[in-house]
C-alpha cells in the first residue's frame, strides 16, 4: 500500500505517524511545502510575547525524527499542485521541477490560511497575520527591529484577542477594531462584556461597532480606513478568521462543505472514497447535533488525522465529532465554551434558556477565592444542557470540560447537579461553580 499525504502540520504527521506504527510495511509519503512539519501553532502568540522564549520549542517532531524514527518519506519544499482521483496521482513541484507521485490512498492535510477579506495584507511590510512559524518569525523580528510603539489588531475572536495580550504586554499601545459592538459570535454577550472590560482594565483602546473598507500606508504607519475614521499605527494584525485550503480537493471534483472545507465521513474519507481530508481543512459535526461545521481546532486536527490514518492501516473507528469546546486567556481573565449558542440552539428549535450564574472559584474564606461567571444554555424542551460558557480566573476556567462531558453524555441539568464532584476549600466552594449553576438553572427551567 502506498499513502501519499499532502501537508505536514497535526493532521498530516498524526496519520503518517499512525500508519507507520500499524503498518510499517506501508510506504508513506508526505508532502511537505515548506520547512516546518509539526508545531504548535497556538504557541504562536506566547512566543510573540516572551512567555516562549525559543520558537524551536513550538516544534513538536522534527523532520529528523519523522524521517529517522518514524520512518516517514519525508519531503520538504514539495507543493502538490493538482490531484486526479482517477488515475490515482498527484502533480509536485520541487524548485521549478514537475512530476508525478502515484498513490493507493491519499489523505489531503493542508490546512487553513488566514482570512483577509480581500485585504492585500502583502503589499505593507508592518501588516501581518498570525498562522504558522514564518509568520511568528516575521512579527518577531519586527518588534525586534523596529520597537512600534503602537499596534492595531483587526478581529475579536480567539488569535484576535491573544494578539492584543501579546503585544499590549511588550509595552505597544494596542488598539482592537472590531466590525461588531460585541467581540466574536463564539462569545455570548454577557461574556463577551466581561472580555471588553478586562482589556479597557488593560489599557487596549477598543474600536467597535464599524465597519473598515481597507487598509493604507500613511508615512512609516499603516492606516486602518473605517466608515467614519482611520485609525493609524505603526503595525497591523488581521485577526479576521481561517479559510481552509481546499482549492486543490475542489478542483479534483471533490466536494466542500460548511465553510468551503472538505466535507468528510466519520473515517475522514471525502466524495472519493480513496481520498481522505483531516484538520484544519476538513469538515466535522457538533456531536449529538448533527451541524456540519468547519472547526480548525488542534485537537480535532489531530484525531482527525490519526484515525483518517487507523482507517487506512485497517482499523476503523469512527471520529465522534466536536463540541467546538474552547480556551483562552485575556491578560488574567481566563474564558472558556462549549457546545452550542444560545442562536444556535434557538434555530434548531430546541427552545433554550439561559442562566448567568456569579459564584466564587474556590471556598470564600480561602486565600486567592475569586468571582467566576457561568452561562448556562438548558434546553426547556427536555432539560438537556446544550451549551455553557465561562469567565474567571485562568486556572478556574477549565471546569467547561464538566460542560463539554455534560453535553457529549446528552445530561440534563438535574444531573449534572446530582453529580458528586470533588471539595476542599482551596479548589472550590461546598456547591462547585458547576453545581450551583446547575442549582439555579433548574428553578428557572
Amino acid at each position: 500500500m502506498k499513502v501519499v499525504i499532502i501537508g505536514g502540520d497535526a493532521a498530516g504527521m498524526s496519520a503518517a505517524s499512525q500508519i507507520k506504527r500499524l503498518k510499517p510495511e506501508y510506504e508513506v509519503i508526505l508532502f511537505e511545502r515548506g520547512k516546518y512539519i509539526s508545531y504548535a501553532a497556538c504557541g504562536i502568540p506566547y512566543f510573540v510575547e516572551g512567555a516562549v522564549g525559543d520558537m524551536d520549542a513550538l516544534v513538536e517532531v522534527t523532520p529528523d525524527e519523522a524521517r529517522d524514527k518514524r520512518k516517514v518519506d519525508l519531503r520538504l519544499g514539495h507543493n502538490v499542485t493538482a490531484i486526479d482521483p482517477h488515475d490515482h496521482i498527484v502533480t509536485v513541484e520541487k524548485d521549478g521541477d514537475r512530476f508525478s507521485e502515484s498513490f493507493d490512498r491519499l489523505i489531503i492535510a493542508t490546512g487553513a490560511r488566514p482570512a483577509t477579506m480581500g485585504l492585500e495584507a502583502g503589499r505593507y511590510s508592518n501588516v501581518f497575520t498570525m498562522n504558522d512559524l514564518y509568520d511568528a518569525a516575521r512579527i518577531k523580528d519586527f518588534i525586534t527591529a523596529h520597537k512600534p510603539q503602537s499596534a492595531a489588531v483587526i478581529g475579536g475572536g480567539y488569535i484576535g484577542l491573544e494578539a492584543v495580550e501579546s503585544f499590549s504586554e511588550q509595552g505597544i499601545k494596542t488598539t482592537l477594531v472590531h466590525r461588531r459592538e460585541d467581540l466574536h459570535r463564539a462569545f455570548e454577550k454577557e461574556i463577551s462584556d466581561i472580555i471588553k472590560k478586562k482589556l479597557a482594565e488593560k489599557g487596549v483602546t477598543l474600536c467597535l461597532g464599524k465597519s473598515f473598507s481597507g487598509l493604507e500606508q500613511r508615512g512609516d504607519k499603516i492606516g486602518i480606513v473605517r466608515d467614519t475614521d482611520v485609525i493609524e499605527s505603526d503595525a497591523v494584525l488581521l485577526a479576521i478568521g481561517v479559510e481552509p485550503n481546499s482549492e486543490l480537493a475542489e478542483a479534483a471534483g471533490i466536494i466542500l462543505g460548511a465553510g468551503r472545507a472538505i466535507r468528510v465521513n466519520e473515517f475522514m474519507q471525502t466524495s472519493i472514497d480513496t481520498i481522505y481530508a483531516a484538520g484544519d481543512c476538513a469538515t466535522s459535526r457538533m456531536v449529538n447535533f448533527g451541524i456540519e461545521v468547519h472547526a480548525p481546532l488542534a485537537l480535532k486536527a489531530n484525531k482527525q488525522g490519526l484515525l483518517a490514518g487507523m482507517h487506512i492501516a485497517g482499523e476503523k473507528e469512527p471520529f465522534a465529532g466536536v463540541m467546538n469546546a474552547s480556551i483562552t486567556k485575556v491578560f488574567d481573565l481566563g474564558v472558556a465554551r462549549t457546545g452550542l449558542s444560545f442562536a444556535q440552539a434557538r434555530d434548531l428549535g430546541l427552545e433554550p434558556e439561559k442562566v448567568i450564574v456569579i459564584s466564587r472559584d474556590r471556598a470564600r474564606y480561602y486565600p486567592g477565592s475569586s468571582p467566576i461567571t457561568s452561562l448556562v444554555i438548558v434546553s426547556r424542551k427536555d432539560r438537556r444542557v446544550l451549551g455553557a460558557q465561562l469567565a474567571g480566573k485562568i486556572e478556574s476556567v477549565k471546569r467547561i470540560d464538566v460542560y463539554t462531558t455534560a453535553i457529549y453524555n446528552t445530561m440534563t441539568i438535574d444531573q449534572v447537579f446530582d453529580l458528586d464532584l470533588a471539595y476542599a476549600p482551596p479548589f472550590s466552594p461546598v456547591y462547585d461553580p458547576v453545581l450551583m449553576a446547575a442549582r439555579v438553572a433548574r428553578k428557572k427551567i
